[in-house]
């Protein structure tokens, strides 16, 4: 049984080259450590019926950035964050009268499984901009992880995948050339973007 941060140890060494300072960085990279492992088990979870002010009411006793909609069948279903509730009043909507169900551009819900690995979820956190990720297995909320507990357990980790981003999208600059990431019309993830007017767009929103 592994106690403490001995499920730390299993990890390799790796060497990334990086065009920009001509150098190689040697660093160890955890690689093995499980997302069940770092995830927080007690998650808040809301009504999607309650107003946007009950929400961020439950946040603040909390002391918590984002709560778990889940629906009457308690399936999680969406995710509510501080920064939705930001953008709600940044648009002129009232918190009071608005319902977590009805916040205007709501996302499909992006989740992870207990036993994928930080970096995949590291790397799905930085695709699609978010920074916590309910994790799920068999429709069960089974826990959240943030970019708090990825930082507290591999700090290097959103640091190297960040800076690897940045140099893939710097390097697309010809209309043919593709990237990975979230469509940003149809919001689902793709292996086929391109930069079509300054947005970056799947195949099927491209025809």
């Amino acid at each position: 049984m592994r106690t403490g941060f001995s499920f730390l140890l299993p990890v390799i060494q790796i060497f990334i080259k990086t065009k920009a300072h001509n150098k190689i960085t040697d660093f160890w990279l955890v690689y093995m450590v499980k997302v069940k492992e770092i995830m927080k088990r007690n998650v808040i979870t809301v009504d999607p019926n309650l107003t946007v002010s009950d929400a961020a009411k439950i946040m603040t006793n909390n002391r918590i950035g984002s709560v778990i909609v889940i629906d009457k069948k308690m399936k999680p279903v969406d995710i509510v964050t501080d920064d939705d509730i930001v953008g709600l009043i940044a648009a002129g909507g009232n918190p009071k009268k608005v319902k977590i169900k009805d916040i205007p551009t709501r996302r499909k819900l992006i989740s992870a499984s207990p036993e994928e690995d930080i970096l995949k979820v590291t790397k799905l956190m930085i695709k699609t901009g978010i920074k916590r990720v309910p994790v799920i297995k068999d429709g069960k909320l089974q826990g959240i992880v943030s970019d708090k507990e990825i930082l507290l357990t591999a700090p290097e980790l959103l640091e190297i995948m960040s800076e690897k981003l940045r140099t893939r999208v710097d390097r697309v600059t010809q209309p043919d050339q593709v990237i990975s990431g979230i469509c940003e019309n149809c919001e689902a993830y793709s292996d086929e973007l391109k930069n079509i007017g300054g947005r970056w767009l799947c195949e099927d929103c491209r025809g």
